[in-house]
Parts: C-alpha cells; structure tokens; sequence
C-alpha cells in the first residue's frame, strides 16, 4: 500500500525535474543560437533577459532540490536517476550547461556513489569525454 509522503515525494521529484528541465532548455536554446548574429528580426537584449531569468530560476530550483533530497522529501533514486540521464544526453561542446549539470551531480556525488545502478554510470560516463580531452577538443 502507497504511502501518502510517498505519493507527494513522486509528485514533487516530477514536478522539480521538470521545472529543472524547462530551465535547461532555456539555458540551451540561448547557447545554441548565441553564434548567430543579432539582426533586425532577431531577439537582442530580450534573449539575455531570459537566459538571466531562467540560470536565476535553475539556481532556485537546484538549491530547492538539493534541500528537498537532504530532507528525503523527494524520491532519491527517481532524482539521480534523471541527473545521470542529463548527463548522458549532454555534449562534449555544451560546456555551460555541461557546468550546470556538474554542478548538481557534484553535490548529491556521495548519493549517486551509493546507489549501485547509477554508481556504475557516473563512473563510466567521464571515461566518455577522456579521448576528447587527449585530443583537444575540450
């Protein structure tokens, strides 16, 4: 029988990875088109507006997160679990949001070490980008 803290525990992961989510693209989209030059119908000032707006939320909601999986008021395994995915699905070339990612999954690193599943990932996915170090690609 389900639990009703666990029930808001699954409720308020979801709600959170998404909302991080939501950020991340933010945050991406910018990065993606900040090569192209700002022209007459390209957004200028506006765009910074809303990858300021949207790292300040990403901060909030990091933190917001990170107080949350302290007090066990989210579903841990279903968390890590989301930031290993991140962390797969970024590029070698995305270094911003790679920092962003990093950031995250620095602070809960005891956790992911512990979970046996996600342990074997995070140690794995560096070995990933170590060819792209020797060569100079990052």
């Amino acid at each position: 029988m389900l639990d009703i803290a666990d029930v808001a525990a699954a409720e308020w992961t979801g709600a959170l990875t998404r909302f991080l989510h939501e950020q991340l693209q933010k945050i991406i989209e910018h990065h993606k088109g900040s090569g192209a030059q700002v022209g007459f119908l390209t957004a200028g000032p506006a765009s910074v507006v809303d990858v300021d707006t949207a790292t300040r939320q990403w901060n909030y909601g990091v933190l917001l997160v990170q107080h949350m999986y302290d007090e066990g008021l989210i579903e841990r395994h279903e968390f890590l679990s989301w930031l290993i995915e991140l962390l797969e699905k970024v590029r070698a070339a995305d270094d911003t949001v790679l920092k962003l990612i990093l950031g995250q999954a620095l602070r809960v690193s005891h956790a992911l070490l512990l979970c046996h599943i996600c342990s074997i990932i995070f140690i794995y996915w560096p070995s990933m980008f170590l060819p792209c170090v020797g060569s100079g690609v990052l």
